[in-house]
């Protein structure tokens, strides 16, 4: 069975109006992404690892200065007409 909500992570910055969703992104029922971005962090131990697409553009909306959140929105699915 097909789920009844669509869930997705928002990145939002604030630019002196209010929030405004910049960036939006799929996800399943617990706000998990797998997407990988192709840039990698060093951990303490000297392993590294992948970064997920989310947090890095969550740090790269950081650097333009505005505040910045990440959100979770689920939204009722709209039916499907045939």
């Amino acid at each position: 069975m097909a789920n009844k909500y669509n869930y997705m992570a928002v990145i939002q910055q604030h630019y002196g109006q209010g929030w405004e969703d910049v960036s939006e992104y799929e996800t399943n029922s617990q706000y998990q992404n797998f997407e990988k971005s192709g840039s990698f962090i060093t951990l303490p131990n000297g392993n590294k690892r992948e970064r997920s697409l989310i947090a890095h553009d969550l740090a790269e909306y950081r650097l333009m200065g505005y505040p910045t959140r990440l959100i979770h929105r689920k939204e009722l699915k709209q039916p499907v007409l045939s």
